[in-house]
């Protein structure tokens, strides 16, 4: 099958723009809609992304354009320069990674598979659209899973507690450096990583003791891999990440491990505006959590629960949601949890109630979150901090402050800066376009002509 590249046509951005504002639509909310995330949606208004054809014909139905988007768009055949009519179909590798194999052997083969995929087929993995239903088979898997496969390997090279300690010591490295910089900083790292020393582990030899302890830090570090992507604007390949994260975790028999990535994908699938599987995953999470005995995972698992209601707008369920968060918070004790969740405290938790009342349109009680979110190491959660910033500017304006927006909207943009994260910059792009009408005022142009250039970066 010949290579395909997507040709678009240069008005395909200002036309999708003036759709978007004829029906009255954000940025986010078309997000919510087609399942991307609003900094992508810039982006390809702004003209630095090209779409995929999933993307164009859900553009189509979103916006009633009957088709007017996807005949801006065709594909050329890389190998030989012929024109194909329409958009470009996803060649047959960017399945790679969706599999949850009933056999732990063969889940070790899938993820190495896209490991390797990653770093030598790169640009078809980048262009794998996001499906968050294409979580739920793996939940329910986990959920009915014995947890009991201890996998032994019978490779030539022994395996040993050293090789297991390697993994995690450089992990915690990475997790840090994602941390402070952003994904786009060390996604590539680390996927090599995987490649190139993680995957021969997993053919190596050795027992069940040492395979539980490989294959668990082998999942947090696929787990964190996805992290990166996800937070890099690689939304499909992110999932796949998370997909195999879980799978390994699965062979490991890690609970508390797989409680935190079906809240990462829980995560994921509100960001990017799909409700419904959001709370499912978090539900899944909350009751592995609740088997593992760990409070702090079972308070994010219910926060992450709370956030799917708030965007799917039921402010009900969101709130009884929000009660259990608090209540579990109070019983977490941070000595016992894992290295991997330290990240989990009252300002991580108050950001989240702020998310999930920016989400409702509560404005107030959003600000009144986000401020209490900023007391925080700001220089070890650097993107963490910037995250909160954007949302207490974002408070700002649905409480009618558009002044103070701006002014807080400076500091969001100063702190992306030092961070590759196109979260960051969806963030960012999300008030933009809300302070657009406030144009005149001081800060808020302040605010447009710092944000201008991380907008425009690709």
């Amino acid at each position: 099958m010949p290579r395909q590249l997507v040709v678009v046509d240069p008005a395909f951005g200002s036309r999708l723009r003036s759709l978007r504002e004829e029906r009255g639509l954000s940025l986010r909310r078309l997000g919510h809609l087609v399942h991307c995330s609003h900094g992508y949606l810039w982006d390809l208004e702004a003209g630095g992304k090209r779409p995929s054809a999933s993307v164009v014909a859900l553009l189509d139905t979103a916006l009633g354009a009957n088709g007017e988007l996807s005949a801006l768009v065709s594909a050329v055949s890389a190998d030989s320069g012929e024109l194909v009519a329409g958009p470009a179909e996803p060649g047959p590798d960017v399945a790679v990674g969706l599999d949850f194999p009933q056999d732990w052997r063969h889940g070790a083969e899938v993820a190495a598979e896209l490991w390797r995929g990653d770093m030598q087929r790169r640009d078809l993995l980048v262009g794998a659209g996001f499906n968050a239903a294409a979580f739920l088979t793996p939940a329910l898997r986990w959920l009915t899973a014995r947890l009991e496969e201890e996998p032994v390997g019978h490779g030539d090279s022994l395996v040993g507690e050293p090789h297991v300690e390697t993994i995690r010591h450089i992990s915690g490295v990475y997790r840090s450096l994602d941390n402070r910089y952003g994904g786009g900083h060390v996604r590539d790292g680390l996927v090599r990583f995987l490649d190139t020393e993680v995957a021969p582990l997993l053919r190596g030899r050795y027992d069940a003791r040492t395979g539980i302890a490989l294959y668990s830090a082998a999942a947090e570090a696929t787990q964190l891999a996805g992290w990166a992507s996800y937070d890099a604007g690689l939304n499909g390949l992110a999932q796949r990440y998370m997909v195999q994260a879980l799978r390994l975790a699965t062979a490991a028999g890690d609970r508390p491990l797989g409680a935190e990535i079906l809240a990462a994908m829980s995560h994921q699938a509100a960001y990017l505006g799909a409700p419904a599987e959001a709370v499912d995953l978090a539900r899944a999470a909350g009751r592995t959590a609740a088997e593992s005995g760990i409070a702090a995972i079972q308070a994010e698992s219910a926060v992450l629960e709370a956030q799917g209601h708030a965007v799917g707008g039921d402010e009900a369920a969101c709130t009884a949601a929000l009660d259990r968060a608090e209540r579990a918070f109070d019983r977490a004790e941070n000595t016992s949890n894992p290295q991997w969740i330290g990240y989990f405290d009252e300002a991580y938790l108050s950001a989240k109630f702020g998310h999930c009342f920016a989400a409702l349109g509560q404005g107030k009680l959003a600000a009144r979150f986000a401020v209490r979110s900023l007391e925080m190491d700001g220089s070890a959660y650097a993107r963490g901090k910037q995250f909160n910033l954007a949302l207490l500017a974002l408070a700002h304006v649905q409480s009618g402050e558009p002044e103070q927006a701006g002014a807080v909207g400076v500091q969001a943009a100063q702190a992306a800066e030092s961070l590759s994260s196109e979260r960051a910059r969806a963030y960012l792009a999300t008030l933009a376009d809300r302070l657009t009408p406030y144009a005149g005022l001081p800060t808020v142009q302040e605010f447009s002509e710092r944000v201008r250039p991380l907008l425009q970066a690709a």
